[in-house]
């Protein structure tokens, strides 16, 4: 209780100083934000593009870049060298926070100049001190990981991962508990540390300790206070995340009331978004400047509350020169927030000429994702003929062998999700498998619906639809890709065909057998250059098609296709984007939302792209069923 009361006393204290310096900290956090934005966070990107140049591939998609990150020594050590990076933004920024609270509690005062090229000098010693940071969490962190992954293996393992997923048995449900359990337990450990921690980064920016010692001597000052400090980060955490969650939500709420009230007009549309954009930027930073300033001057009450050390450096008026690692640079503040303005003013024209490049005249294709899969079992013969009769421009499918070497549609490797059967695939001979039934489980029920083979697919398909093949790669496959060519020459639809796969190996091994096909690599997560992947076409999760990697894919000529996209209004926002094709469970309200994109004019497609970047459901996205036959 007595901690508690201490917290509190701690975080009035630290509301009340960050009033008195409302407008230096919220000139200090609108720079060092600014700065992250257009200079720290390029170069971040540009190290993990080295990174990735170094190891030898100019692209990577999901698999590689587990493998490279996790069981690589370089990937391992990227990885723990950019979330140093990351965390040092902030570092940087509570550096220049903390420092004007210092000398505002020691009864001095300090410009947002002063404070800013103090925590400039200290630079590469936060920079080491969060690299640090890092690599303790991540050791501590390690075995509760461990122990999260084994529950996984023990309980998760027996069928494939979608069965957990879609039907929650109890094997789903203590997974889950034992995960909870450890991450809780991960989280109290790792609260522990921060309160011992807490003091290790104004002790390295005023006091010039090495940043591996600053840990053990933030421990020993915060010996007896630990359980206050734990109490009011905790508060802070919940006003910060209650401030944030409110602010966002009056300001998507607002701007979804108003989004359709412009009846179309380009004028009021720009109008709306230029003030819309001002609110949005102002209760962005309130919510930043609370978040950081309150964490910073928390610190603050802990580390004056013992008194600051004599030999404490803080920071003094800055005379136009900064000091680096014992370097004196020459740069007046004009200068510096010179600078800082044309790079935000640069980073705003890019973004503008981005959103109103969303006119596109190539056509969206509709990939039926395992068929019409929200109205027939997946990957079945009814799916299928659905997604025909909706017009869909292809329909896309899992294969894999049967114990017997028959090429068979299904994407999980047993049939635990649809059918609650354990067989597998790939144990079983296709009899087996094809006499199980797959439909009565769905709503409605589609009795004496079995697992269908490639061959029943195509024979349906030919002439219709094309087929997109993806090869799944559980580890068993045998000539998956050879029998998979075999079929679709023998069922002349060559040129009615592509393939994809998940596992890059998959993709270059088609590509080798028949060169002249087109191959595609599926992937979840993709990083460095599109054209140093595998493939011909790149199928990718909704996270990773980004204006930027479609305009780079593009440029090494390679379509991009983004899955899996049910929602209308994300089909308008991807399409939008510049995707060239939807991979969808729901193939006719797709095409609907195609047909009707492609015969809006310009300013239609800019208002709509930009009404759903701010929450509003434009009438191109409304009437789900509108499409429907």
């Amino acid at each position: 209780m007595d901690a508690a009361r201490a917290a509190a006393r701690h975080l009035a204290a630290a509301l009340a100083a960050m009033r008195a310096g409302l407008a230096r900290r919220a000139g200090a956090v609108i720079l060092y934000r600014t700065l992250g934005t257009v200079v720290m966070v390029p170069l971040i990107v540009l190290f993990g593009r080295w990174a990735l140049a170094r190891g030898g591939d100019a692209g990577l998609s999901d698999a590689d870049i587990a493998t490279y990150l996790l069981a690589t020594p370089r990937g391992a050590l990227t990885l723990l060298l950019f979330c140093a990076l990351l965390i040092a933004v902030v570092g940087i920024e509570q550096a220049g926070l903390i420092g004007l609270g210092v000398v505002q509690a020691t009864g001095g005062k300090a410009r947002v100049r002063d404070a800013f090229a103090h925590a400039f000098t200290r630079a590469f010693p936060v920079l080491r001190f969060t690299a640090l940071l890092t690599l303790r969490v991540a050791v501590i962190a390690a075995p509760f990981l461990a122990v999260i992954g084994a529950a996984y293996w023990l309980l998760l393992t027996a069928h494939d991962i979608n069965y957990y997923l879609s039907a929650k048995p109890a094997e789903f449900w203590e997974f889950a508990a034992v995960a909870a359990v450890v991450l809780l337990l991960l989280g109290a450990f790792l609260a522990r540390q921060c309160a011992d921690w807490v003091l290790a980064l104004p002790i390295i920016v005023f006091e010039g300790v090495l940043p591996y010692r600053a840990f053990g001597e933030s421990a020993r000052r915060m010996q007896g206070r630990k359980v206050t400090a734990a109490f009011a980060l905790f508060a802070w955490g919940a006003i910060a995340f209650g401030f944030s969650a409110l602010v966002s939500a009056l300001v998507r709420e607002g701007g979804r009331a108003s989004a359709g009230a412009f009846d179309g007009s380009m004028p009021a549309m720009v109008a709306f978004l230029g003030l819309f954009g001002v609110v949005w930027l102002v209760a962005s930073f309130a919510s930043a400047i609370l978040t950081a300033a309150l964490f910073a001057e928390i610190v603050v009450r802990l580390y004056v509350e013992q008194g600051v050390p004599s030999g404490a450096t803080l920071p003094r008026a800055y005379g136009g020169a900064l000091e680096l690692e014992g370097r004196r640079l020459r740069l007046s503040w004009p200068a510096v927030l010179g600078a800082t303005v044309l790079l935000f003013a640069g980073s705003t024209v890019v973004m503008v000429l981005l959103l109103r490049s969303t006119v596109r005249p190539r056509p969206v294709l509709v990939f039926a994702h395992r068929g019409a899969s929200v109205e027939a079992p997946e990957n079945t013969l009814p799916a299928f003929s659905r997604a025909i009769d909706e017009h869909a421009d292809f329909i896309e499918l899992d294969v894999q062998e049967s114990a017997d070497g028959v090429v068979l549609v299904n994407h999980d490797e047993d049939l635990m999700k649809l059918a609650r059967s354990p067989l597998k695939i790939w144990q079983t001979p296709a009899a087996q498998l094809q006499a199980v039934d797959m439909g009565s489980s769905h709503a409605p029920p589609f009795p004496g619906t079995h697992v269908p083979a490639l061959a029943d697919v195509l024979s349906l398909a030919k002439g219709r639809v094309k087929v997109d093949i993806e090869l799944k790669d559980y580890g068993h496959d045998v000539a998956l890709e050879e029998r998979v060519t075999g079929l679709v020459e023998a069922a002349g639809m060559v040129n009615e065909i592509v393939t994809m796969s998940l596992n890059p190996k998959m993709v270059e091994k088609m590509k080798s057998i028949r060169p002249q096909w087109t191959s595609g690599l599926l992937a979840a997560k993709a990083v460095g250059s599109p054209a140093g992947l595998p493939g011909d076409f790149l199928a990718v999760q909704k996270g990773t098609a980004t204006r930027s990697f479609i305009r780079r894919a593009h440029a090494a000529g390679k379509p991009v296709y983004v899955w899996t996209v049910d929602d209308p209004a994300q089909m308008v926002y991807y399409i939008g984007l510049g995707v060239d094709g939807i991979i969808t469970d729901r193939p006719a309200l797709a095409k609907d939302v195609v047909e009707r994109y492609e015969a809006m004019t310009p300013v239609e497609r800019l208002y709509a792209f930009a009404m759903i970047r701010m929450g509003g459901n434009p009438e191109v996205a409304d009437n789900e069923d509108q499409g429907r036959p």
